[in-house]
């Protein structure tokens, strides 16, 4: 799909090696820069996972000859995918506007802690450190009062998607205009990504301005029960309306004990009466969302996953046989999946011919400006997606039921997802709706949708109905489970497959019972999958004049975010790090204190010289930093381990939504969207993904209300107002 793009990718961390895996196992050659010696994770499941079918050199890019080898490289690449701050860019002779004047047809793409233009780029892109000073930590529930530190690194995946979409979306600007440019991301932006389901105000309207947290413990366990024998059972009816009286296995119970089930005290009490797969069968016979709540790496053994090919088995250089989470791209194109990391230096001698100078193009005001996307879904895990391209200037039309997508009257869910789309109301029930939906089909680029096949089908949306109206446009859905195994027509959210990806296990800590996540970090996953997917469709497309079709999951989602495990040739799983069950890291060096001022300090001193100086500045051993921490103000403990060179950040924890929002800063560097809205007034939402340097992100539109475009929309797709208005009279279009 991508065979035409040469990409270098230089670091080690993860959001940058996740996004040149997502690029090569869509079908980029990227060459993988190395540090004499190699990635110190060589070896390790880590390493195997992110860095499969790449190719190796090594480079010493401190000395001349390292960067000449370099520069040869980039004279033949479409893309630079690096993880340097701009400062250390430039001394490398690698900043924007070095690279603009020597390889102008390159598109760049770093991945920062903080934003490309914020003051504290310089800053440490440890996750840890970017989650204190975004706020993050304030979001998550846990089982003591205070900031929380949680196991997924929600940062980083959301980054490293960022980074591959803006990547390509920039190469698809650049067919247009024949010059490369900036596409720049960061961990704090990849926060910002995943937040928009929690972080919104509204000047009116239903959806009030949420209230600062209590600062006691937030242990939550929506719809999360444990069984008879010890296992945990998380249940996802969104609407609350199933009545849990009506399984069989509580008819046993209730003629067993007497039962409260209009409590939550109650339920939990007659859920532990019974085993798990009891549950379980009734729950699935009713069309529930249901699922275990797996230990983390177990999905890697799941039936589906299997099925789906989210698992793959890879014969690794260092490792032998093993079975590694895949990407989690379903396509009928021929995707080089499978293959191995590469061994030390192995495909690094390829020398790429040298691009040649780009011919001036159209000039384009947005970077996806002339793109047009029709988005048929429905809730969160896939119409995000198209939301975030209109974010980059696309046209998205959104077609919703008369009554509009079920996901409005959860506001906040609504305003994230639908975000810089038209909102086109269409009956696509009734038969006299199909000319309609044909002309939007040949009037589209790309389709989305997330519905269940089986419904899908009657709607005229199947894949099969999609092409008898255009064979060529570019199809992509995303579903619950996948389509090659038993449950692909099976219900599902977000909680489910947290619960199956073993992070509300991880989340909890160490010997704690699991949690509910917040915000919706496999849905927003999902989305931000459908939105790589999308972008590497409309590149194809327009190389390849091809109309590509792509799936995703959230099963693949919760499958490829076991990338820090794999299963080895002795069927085990391999070992990783968790968080304590305090809830505040990782190790004494790496983790976030509690200081006397009541307010929070995080550390993340991973050399043995930062540790050895984090001694120093808290005048104690490890087992004494708490209590040192405990005894000094924040602000000079901070200060102390900063001037030891220690890496560390406050944690941004009271309040933070509206800190963030109320920052004159957040808003001057356009991370924040301020858009009006018929039902809320004014709405802020957390705003630009990215920095495309000489290109703005500009946001025009808010979600929209139930048809609020549909004439517009139905006239540029060629119908008189005579028609329209025959169409609503006939509750038709709304």
């Amino acid at each position: 799909m991508l065979g035409d793009l040469r990409i270098v990718e230089i670091g080690q961390g993860m959001a940058v090696q996740v996004a040149g895996l997502m690029l090569s196992e869509l079908g980029a050659e990227v060459l993988k820069v190395e540090r004499p010696g190699g990635d110190p994770a060589r070896g390790t499941a880590p390493f195997a996972n992110w860095n499969r079918g790449k190719k190796s050199l090594v480079l010493d890019l401190d000395t001349p000859e390292g960067l000449a080898a370099l520069e040869e490289r980039l004279s033949g690449a479409d893309a630079l995918l690096h993880q340097f701050t701009p400062a250390r860019a430039r001394a490398l002779g690698l900043d924007d506007a070095s690279l603009a004047a020597r390889r102008p047809h390159l598109v760049v793409t770093a991945i920062t802690g903080s934003p490309a233009n914020h003051p504290d780029v310089e800053r440490s892109d440890d996750e840890l450190l970017v989650a204190a000073r975004v706020g993050a930590m304030y979001e998550n529930d846990g089982h003591r009062a205070g900031p929380i530190a949680y196991r997924y690194r929600q940062g980083s995946w959301s980054a490293a998607h960022l980074a591959a979409a803006g990547l390509l979306a920039r190469l698809v600007m650049r067919l247009q205009t024949g010059q490369g440019g900036a596409a720049h991301t960061s961990i704090f932006q990849g926060f910002l990504a995943t937040l928009p389901l929690v972080w919104a105000r509204n000047s009116e309207g239903p959806m009030p301005n949420p209230v600062t947290y209590p600062l006691g413990p937030r242990p939550i366990a929506q719809q999360l029960f444990q069984c008879a024998g010890g296992d945990w059972l998380q249940i996802m009816d969104p609407t609350r309306q199933f009545d849990y009286a009506t399984m069989p296995t509580m008819w046993d119970v209730m003629a067993e004990t007497e039962v409260d089930l209009e409590t939550e005290a109650g339920q939990a009490a007659a859920f532990k009466l019974r085993p798990l797969e009891h549950w379980l069968a009734d729950l699935r016979a009713a069309d529930i969302a249901a699922e275990p709540a797996f230990p983390m790496g177990e999905v890697l053994r799941h039936d589906d996953a299997i099925a789906n090919r989210y698992v793959i088995d890879v014969d690794d250089p260092d490792l032998g046989k093993t079975r590694q989470p895949n990407t989690p791209f379903h396509s009928d194109a021929d995707l080089p999946q499978g293959r191995p990391a590469p061994r030390l230096g192995e495909g690094g001698d390829t020398v790429w011919p040298a691009k040649a100078a780009p011919a001036s193009g159209i000039a384009s005001t947005e970077v996806l400006e002339g793109v047009r996307v029709l988005d048929l879904g429905m809730f969160l895990a896939g119409p995000m997606g198209p939301s975030m391209m209109g974010d980059m200037g696309a046209n998205v039309i959104k077609v919703e039921a008369l009554t509009g997508d079920r996901i409005r009257f959860m506001h906040r869910y609504y305003q994230a997802a639908a975000r810089s789309k038209r909102s086109l109301a269409l009956d696509l029930t009734r038969p006299e709706a199909q000319p309609i939906l044909e002309r939007l089909l040949k009037w589209a680029e790309l389709v989305h949708h997330n519905m269940r096949f089986k419904g899908a089908a009657k709607l005229g949306l199947s894949e099969e109905g999609i092409r008898r109206y255009n064979p060529d446009i570019a199809f992509n859905y995303s579903s619950a489970y996948g389509q090659r195994g038993a449950r692909g027509n099976w219900p599902g959210y977000d909680s489910i497959f947290n619960a199956i990806a073993g992070w509300e296990f991880e989340n909890a800590g160490e010997g704690n019972r699991p949690v509910f996540n917040r915000p919706g970090t496999m849905d927003v996953s999902t989305a931000q999958s459908c939105l790589v997917e999308l972008m590497a469709l409309l590149y194809a497309k327009r190389t390849r004049g091809r109309g590509y079709t792509t799936h995703t999951s959230l099963l693949g989602m919760a499958a490829f975010t076991q990338g820090e495990r794999l299963i080895d040739a002795d069927g085990e799983l391999t070992e990783t790090y968790h968080l304590t069950s305090d809830q505040t890291g990782f190790s004494p060096y790496h983790r976030i204190y509690e200081c006397v001022d009541d307010k929070w300090v995080a550390v993340a001193a991973h050399k043995p010289e930062q540790q050895a100086a984090m001694r120093e500045a808290m005048g104690s051993e490890e087992a004494g930093f708490a209590d040192a921490a405990k005894g000094s103000r924040a602000g000079e403990l901070l200060e102390a381990l900063a001037a030891a060179g220690v890496p560390c950040d406050a944690v941004n924890f009271k309040n933070a939504m509206h800190r963030f929002f109320d920052d004159p800063l957040n808003r001057e560097l356009n991370l924040i969207s301020v858009l009006p809205q018929p039902l809320y007034g004014i709405v802020e939402q957390p705003g630009a993904f990215w920095n495309f340097g000489d290109t703005p992100v500009v946001f025009k539109r808010c979600c929209p209300a139930v048809g609020e475009h549909s004439d517009e929309i139905m006239r540029e797709i060629g119908y008189s107002d005579e028609e329209i208005a025959a169409f609503r009279e006939a509750k038709i279009v709304g």
